[in-house]
């Protein structure tokens, strides 16, 4: 019975050091294939700023924004600027008005 146990404690070290070799392949084996080519945030920062479609796309709605917000400036002047024109414009139809209504009264005067 001592050599039976003897054999077994060989194969056990032997199967042991088998799988231990097997795993550290299939480790390398892994790192090689898989997590050597995995992308890093930075890499991933790097394409989205550089190489996105969006990029391009939030440049041109940037510049659409800032020329929209030229044209609300101008629009908003033109409309103060409309606004005191009406207001004189009242003060001078209701002067032609106080005028109309004296000269109505002097023709009616007169005749």
């Amino acid at each position: 019975m001592e050599v039976i146990s003897f054999d077994m404690h060989e194969n056990f070290w032997q199967h042991m050091a088998n799988t231990s070799f097997t795993i550290a392949i299939t480790l390398v084996i892994f790192w090689a294939g898989i997590v050597r080519k995995i992308v890093t945030k930075e890499e991933v920062c790097d394409m989205i700023e550089k190489r996105s479609p969006y990029a391009q796309d939030r440049q041109y709605i940037m510049e659409r924004l800032a020329a929209n917000k030229e044209i609300q400036k101008e629009l908003s002047e033109a409309l103060k600027h409309n606004s005191e024109v009406m207001t004189d414009l009242k003060v001078e139809i209701a002067s032609l008005g106080a005028t109309l209504v004296a000269l109505e009264s002097r023709i009616d005067r007169k005749e």
